[in-house]
């Protein structure tokens, strides 16, 4: 029963992350967008702009029209990633996601950005990839500890935090998944003090609930 509560966590965590990814960034400003790009660059910082006003089919489109310029241009590929990962109605489309933020990496696209989107790509295809979604966010958290998404400022270190818990979690790792969670939001959960397995005035029962109780109501919290 417990694995089962686990799963379901675990989508509830993903659907609300990618939640997060799609907010608008509150800025009505009109992105800047060249109205006839005609090299790579242009064709990204077009694709940029529809990204930002959440035009995630057109975003993929421009970063093609970059790559397809120029094969080798990593901006367009890590931005091809996240285009996808916001896409994705399966893990077929997740893992897509995954092969291109790989290759934005292989061609030299190191920034936090490409990192964290990987981490949100490799928690939704689970699996193997929990393990090295836990080590990506990680490593964005640790070289910029107040690290925020230019272009979708909604996703910052709250996500990954997220990340790191709810990849913790579908092992049943709960206490590091509660150490990930209580850097957002102290729960007072105590393991071995069942007084403390409250969230939201409801007491549970035992750890594991309370544990998965507070990562759905942060989840929820930070849903946008």
């Amino acid at each position: 029963m417990i694995s089962r509560n686990v799963r379901q966590i675990m989508m509830i965590g993903l659907l609300s992350l990618v939640g997060l990814f799609g907010c608008s960034s509150g800025d009505d400003d009109t992105p800047v967008i060249p109205d006839t790009p005609d090299t790579a660059a242009e064709f990204s910082a077009r694709a940029w702009g529809f990204f930002e006003s959440e035009n995630y089919n057109d975003a993929l489109d421009d970063f093609g029209s970059a790559l397809a310029l120029d094969s080798g241009y990593g901006e367009a590929m890590a931005g091809r990633g996240w285009s996808q990962l916001l896409l994705a109605t399966s893990v077929f489309g997740v893992n897509s996601s995954i092969v291109n933020f790989d290759l934005a990496q292989a061609a030299g696209e190191n920034e936090n950005y490409v990192m964290a989107g990987l981490a949100a790509a490799q928690l939704g295809s689970g699996g193997d990839y929990l393990a090295s979604a836990i080590t990506n966010a990680g490593l964005v958290l640790s070289a910029d500890p107040a690290f925020v998404f230019e272009h979708q400022i909604s996703f910052d270190t709250k996500d990954l935090r997220l990340i790191r818990a709810f990849a913790h979690a579908v092992p049943g790792n709960f206490q590091l998944a509660l150490d990930q969670a209580d850097v957002i939001d102290d729960s007072g959960i105590d393991e071995n003090v069942p007084s403390t397995w409250v969230v939201g005035g409801t007491t549970y029962t035992n750890f594991v609930a309370a544990v998965l109780a507070h990562l759905h109501q942060l989840s929820e919290q930070y849903s946008g």
